[in-house]
């Protein structure tokens, strides 16, 4: 489900990078419109480090269990 997320998450975060870009090069006036996106695309941005720092983790923990496993069925033997 966290990859489907993240997936979304890029998809959002490029396009809101596109419409910034062509707010920026088009409309000069509407600063405000171009600082909002900018800051939903921070958030954006935010939420994908979490994403990446929670999967690391989960990827670690995993790790650590397998390996764990292997030690208690070493000694078993």
């Amino acid at each position: 489900m966290s990859t489907a997320t993240n997936s979304k998450a890029k998809a959002l975060h490029r396009h809101l990078d596109t419409q910034i870009e062509n707010l920026e090069r088009k409309n000069h006036t509407n600063r405000e419109l171009i600082t909002d996106l900018k800051k939903q695309k921070l958030k954006i941005k935010d939420r994908l480090y979490t994403l990446s720092l929670q999967e690391q983790r989960k990827s670690k923990e995993e790790q650590l269990d397998l390996f764990s496993k292997g030690e208690t069925t070493k000694h078993a033997t």
